[in-house]
């Protein structure tokens, strides 16, 4: 499978790093990123780069962009190579410099959706778009759900740090829609926030969820430093950067039985269209333990919730 000559020796699935972050390949790219935050008067993270990024602190023109960014930003465009003319979904795009780089500096033809559009002004630092953004940069930006892209639509979809905002049913949906929008060899460009003391985001879920599959390698290894540091100063916050791509003719077989029929699935409408979540193991264990502590009526109640719930 193809990959792009300057992401060979690195796998194009893995953990954000600072030291990764400062290398001329990325900066290159943020200096760019940076010019156009400036320009067009983007909304200004210094106080939130300066809390969670330490490190980031006088590498960006005010108003700044959010820190991670410096290395999801450069890690989506080296990852997703896109060329003059491609196609290109930038999901929850907000009013960032991402965009505006595909169209101005890649060329893309690309369009931006965002559940929040407004008149003018910042109304949010992090999400939502503007009119007089959509103005000013000559931006296509469509209000609303993925689910209204017809299939096949897309030649690149970039969806970064927006997955683990959202509930896990719809994150799985979301997942399988992105997939749907993808064009047989597309490839989708995710990036999440990650961290080893809560479980905000599981990559390899969402990764399950799409049917896509990773292009090259996978890295799972975390790194030796935190990324980042979240507001409170104590919980260390990480980025992890998938590449994933859809396959040009890729089906599963759904049925488990040896003799019987074999219905298949694409890629696209693998175990999130087949199953239901089922009731979790922690929940029955919890009905045992009232039944073993509470008095007799209780007890009796419970038994009935535990065969009902099994």
């Amino acid at each position: 499978m193809f990959m792009p000559e300057n992401m060979s020796k690195k796998a194009l699935s893995r953990f954000a790093t600072v030291e990764e972050t400062m290398s001329s390949e990325f900066m290159s790219i943020n200096y760019v990123m940076s010019g156009i935050n400036v320009e067009y008067k983007l909304p200004d993270h210094s106080d939130f780069n300066k809390e969670r990024y330490p490190w980031s602190v006088g590498l960006l023109s005010v108003p700044s962009f959010y820190a991670a960014r410096m290395w999801e930003y450069p890690f989506a465009i080296l990852s997703g190579d896109p060329q003059p003319g491609m196609k290109c979904l930038d999901v929850g795009c907000g009013m960032t410099p991402f965009t505006v780089y595909l169209k101005n500096v890649a060329k893309c033809d690309v369009v931006g959706l965002d559940p929040d559009v407004f008149a003018a002004g910042i109304k949010y630092k992090c999400h939502g778009v503007s009119r007089e953004f959509m103005d000013k940069t000559g931006l296509r930006i469509e209000k609303g759900g993925i689910e209204h892209f017809p299939s096949g639509s897309f030649e690149r979809l970039f969806c970064l740090s927006v997955i683990e905002h959202l509930p896990f049913d719809i994150a799985r949906r979301g997942m399988a829609e992105i997939a749907r929008v993808l064009c047989p060899g597309g490839r989708a460009i995710i990036t999440v926030d990650v961290n080893m003391f809560s479980e905000l985001t599981r990559p390899l879920d969402l990764l399950w969820d799409s049917g896509l599959i990773p292009m090259g390698e996978m890295d799972l290894r975390w790194p030796f430093k935190r990324f980042g540091i979240f507001c409170d100063k104590k919980q260390p916050a990480d980025v992890f950067g998938m590449t994933l791509v859809k396959p040009e003719d890729y089906y599963v077989e759904t049925s488990y039985s040896i003799n019987g029929e074999k219905p298949r699935v694409t890629h696209g409408t693998l175990p999130p269209a087949l199953r239901e979540p089922s009731t979790s193991f922690t929940t029955l264990m919890r009905l045992k333990m009232i039944y073993r502590k509470c008095p007799r009526l209780i007890r009796w109640m419970a038994t009935k919730m535990y065969r009902a719930v099994r």
